[in-house]
């Protein structure tokens, strides 16, 4: 082999050995820009962390220095992390240490896991070493903050409110028992009798029958209020249910010359007690008759998906003079009367039984109105299956 032919071997092994090195140069260059890239994006989220962070340590010392109430706050771990002196005050959290170690309260412990999976903000209500507590969770950063108010305070005197109205309640029953048989003896009596005489005593035996159906009411919702009043649930018919009302009201429905219009279908069933499930219907019938000079009332039932339960959402609409939107609200608070209601009979105390009575079935109850377009209450009842 000539002196030119191993030149030219030499070039084309020097010139492939140069390929190489320039393929393994730019996979170098490339792998570096990627660690360059992925550095660059690790130091955003370093960034983006830090800020985090100092914004949780800002929100977290900001409560525990005006904070009243316990403050508690966990890492993602549940581990304690920081406590405000209300907290240290209970001796039940100890920094550094887990709420189930802490506090040997499983229901606690459940919250702070349930708040940390979901990401949102939670409520509960748990006895705490003998106190009620109703507690509120919201996650803060990679942690969670837990807010603790003692409400036994609060709870006793609830109690101390329904006992006293049912009490009062019961008292009143002899009284008025009295007046109601007084008044059977003055109409009895017809020595002396006059128009004038005559009217003064249907007023009173007016006022009687109001004061009458009071009693009995602040009776009834004392006893929804307190549990004392047990819901027996039945699968039941609500067109039936609701067929029974409209019966029951169609007479002061055709004085007022409203139609009645029942659109409930009948196939559909909900678990429900039928005699509370119709006090709350002919309770928001009455309303509707009473505030709708013309045209009429319609009822609708339609099954509805919420948090993943089963639900019928029953509807009463009228065709009535409505609800100003600024009184919505408050309709449901016992007493309370919307301008266009006074001067009408009634205690006030309809809607409130109403909404008790929906809620220990574990549904709600609401209201939407336009003023001079009518009303309509809607309330949820557990679904049959």
């Amino acid at each position: 082999m000539d002196t030119q032919t191993l030149s030219i071997i030499a070039l084309c092994i020097a010139a492939a050995t140069v390929l190489v090195l320039l393929t393994r140069l730019r996979q170098a260059e490339q792998r570096i820009m990627r660690l360059s890239d992925e550095t660059h994006s690790a130091r955003q989220q370093i960034k983006v962390l830090s800020q985090e962070r100092a914004t949780a340590e800002a929100m977290r010392d900001g409560l525990l220095d005006v904070s009243t109430d316990p403050a508690v706050f966990i890492d993602a771990d549940r581990r304690v992390v920081a406590i405000n002196a209300a907290a240290r005050s209970t001796s039940l959290f100890e920094a550094g240490h887990s709420l189930i170690e802490s506090t040997r309260s499983f229901e606690l412990d459940v919250l702070a896991e349930e708040t940390l999976l979901r990401k949102q903000e939670l409520p509960r209500e748990f006895m705490l070493n003998s106190v009620l507590y109703r507690a509120r969770a919201a996650p803060m950063g990679s942690g969670a903050v837990i807010m603790l108010r003692d409400i036994s305070e609060l709870t006793r005197l609830g109690r101390a409110r329904r006992d006293f109205v049912a009490n009062i309640s019961h008292e009143l029953r002899t009284p008025l028992t009295a007046i109601r048989l007084l008044l059977d003896a003055l109409r009895t009596e017809k020595t002396g009798t006059t128009a004038g005489r005559e009217r003064l005593l249907d007023q009173i035996g007016d006022q009687t029958n109001t004061l009458t159906q009071m009693t009995q009411e602040l009776s009834d919702l004392a006893q929804i209020e307190s549990g004392q009043m047990p819901m027996r649930l039945v699968s039941a018919s609500l067109c039936e249910l609701a067929d029974a009302v409209t019966s029951r009201l169609s007479p002061q429905a055709q004085r007022a010359d409203i139609r009645i219009d029942n659109g409930i279908d009948p196939q559909l069933r909900a678990l429900v007690d039928p005699t509370q499930f119709q006090r709350v219907l002919s309770n928001l019938m009455h309303n509707a008759i009473k505030f709708t000079s013309h045209g009429g009332i319609s009822l609708a039932a339609s099954p509805e998906t919420r948090d993943e339960e089963e639900w019928i959402k029953i509807s009463v609409r009228d065709t009535g003079s409505g609800i100003p939107s600024d009184e919505l609200p408050r309709i449901f608070e016992r007493f309370y009367k919307v301008d266009r209601a006074r001067g009408q009979s009634g205690t006030g105390l309809g809607l409130a039984i109403a909404k008790h009575i929906v809620e220990a079935h574990g549904g709600k109850i609401w209201a939407e109105s336009v003023l001079g377009k009518g009303a309509t209450f809607f309330f949820l009842m557990p679904a049959d299956g």
